[in-house]
């Protein structure tokens, strides 16, 4: 399922989500004052606990603890606090779950952290980090929430509500500024629009007069945000039809403030190639912002790129080729160091799901035309990565089945990768784990 079945997707995803037993309501928009702690879950243990843990299953395991089969849905990280925290849709409730990482391949919390504290099921994370908390959001049945977490694992609660609407899908994504963090989904009706919600470094939901960042009068999904700390600026990325259909979506572009204020009216194009664009996601590399996508100008979806600048403009319109072999190249991600970044994608070159990569200069230069593997094969099946920087490597994670059936329980799995493509896990270090 690439492109022109991602929106259907997502709303399969919802649906699932109305269908599920409810608890009730959570608080309203504000929030209350700061509580640790996980709400009737055992506080997070402390990272000796957690390492001593680590190390005892690995001891008794011979060296390698088998993933189990707990996630739904697609995995996110991000890098804080000297750690990775991986998070991803679970079985078990709740809904959201978590781990950490070190940067040395440590796995910190073993039976993993339950990241969504409230009543209600939550689905398909997103997360950031604003310098001392990791936000986390997800789709719930009534909208978006999210909690955030310190790096020794704690839970601050309570879960904040960034909107309330049945009528929100995702992805939920997340970028933060030391100040505010900016939420990013998509609200469906008659069409479908790209909305934002700030929230501020306390967790307190802000309203904002305006607050759609695409033309009210087509049908525009997949948003991605990023943070400009140059210019103080947010830059938002999502696929939009503009009345087109869906096999002529394009990606698009716009720029917010931190007061919320944005800058490109109803956006701006990035790439409107031949065929489908979708999927996109953004960072920013401190001279420019580089937006990766799914493109199917070549009638098989691959990867391409684009450099946008900090006042919006497009350096490539035309678009970089970051990977166009055979097969299908799908839902890619970026993480960004030095003078270059790392795009990972979901690769069927050799028939099965699998996780590749490619490392692009600042300069457009794409330095692995070919690509370079990054998962081996753990699973059959391994698809969906996201990735994130942290402490010298790149830490990648991903989803992996026997079989590809995303909405049925899978494992989550991380690679750790080196600026000069070395994989440092092989095999793939695993995240979720029997408790």
């Amino acid at each position: 399922m690439f492109a022109k079945g991602r929106l259907h997707m997502k709303r399969e995803v919802k649906a699932g989500i109305t269908g599920l037993v409810f608890g009730s309501m959570l608080v309203g928009c504000g929030v209350a004052p700061e509580q640790d702690g996980q709400g009737g879950v055992e506080d997070a243990t402390t990272e000796a606990q957690a390492q001593a843990s680590t190390e005892r299953v690995l001891e008794e395991s011979g060296g390698y603890v088998e993933p189990d089969p707990l996630a739904r849905y697609w995995p996110a990280v991000a890098y804080g606090g000297g750690k990775f925290l991986a998070v991803w849709t679970d079985v078990r409730t709740g809904g959201i779950y978590g781990t950490r990482v070190k940067p040395d391949g440590t796995v910190l919390d073993g039976e993993g952290i339950r990241v969504n504290i409230g009543d209600e099921e939550g689905v398909r994370p997103g997360i950031g980090f604003n310098g001392k908390y990791f936000f986390v959001v997800w789709e719930s049945r009534d909208g978006v929430d999210g909690v955030r977490v310190k790096p020794d694992g704690t839970v601050v609660g309570p879960v904040f509500r960034a909107i309330q609407t049945g009528e929100s899908f995702g992805p939920v994504r997340v970028a933060c500024s030391p100040k505010i963090c900016l939420v990013t989904y998509t609200i469906s009706g008659d069409f479908s629009t790209i909305y934002f919600t700030r929230v501020t470094k306390d967790g307190v939901v802000l309203r904002t007069a305006d607050r759609t960042l695409s033309a009210s009068n087509t049908f525009a999904y997949d948003a991605s945000p990023t943070w400009n700390n140059k210019t103080k600026e947010f830059l938002v990325v999502w696929s939009d039809e503009h009345g087109e259909g869906p096999e002529n979506a394009d990606i698009y572009g716009n720029r917010v403030k931190e007061d919320g204020t944005i800058l490109d009216g109803n956006g701006f194009p990035i790439s409107d190639a031949e065929g489908t664009q979708s999927t996109p996601d953004v960072e920013w590399t401190g001279k420019s912002y580089q937006v990766v996508w799914t493109d199917d100008r070549n009638g098989n979806p691959d990867i391409y790129g684009a450099r946008v600048s900090k006042t919006g403009t497009v350096k490539d319109p035309e678009g970089i080729p970051i990977s166009t072999a055979a097969g299908a190249q799908a839902d890619p991600r970026i993480a960004h160091h030095n003078d270059k970044s790392l795009v990972v994608w979901d690769d069927q070159r050799d028939g099965p799901h699998s996780i590749w990569g490619a490392r692009w200069g600042e300069d457009g230069d794409v330095w692995d035309p070919a690509g370079f593997p990054i998962s081996t094969g753990d699973q059959p099946q391994e698809y969906v990565p996201d990735v994130a920087y942290g402490s010298n490597k790149f830490f990648t994670v991903y989803a992996g089945q026997e079989t590809f059936e995303p909405f049925e329980p899978h494992f989550i799995l991380g690679t750790r990768v080196t600026h000069q493509a070395e994989l440092k896990d092989v095999p793939a270090i695993p995240l979720t784990r029997e408790p």
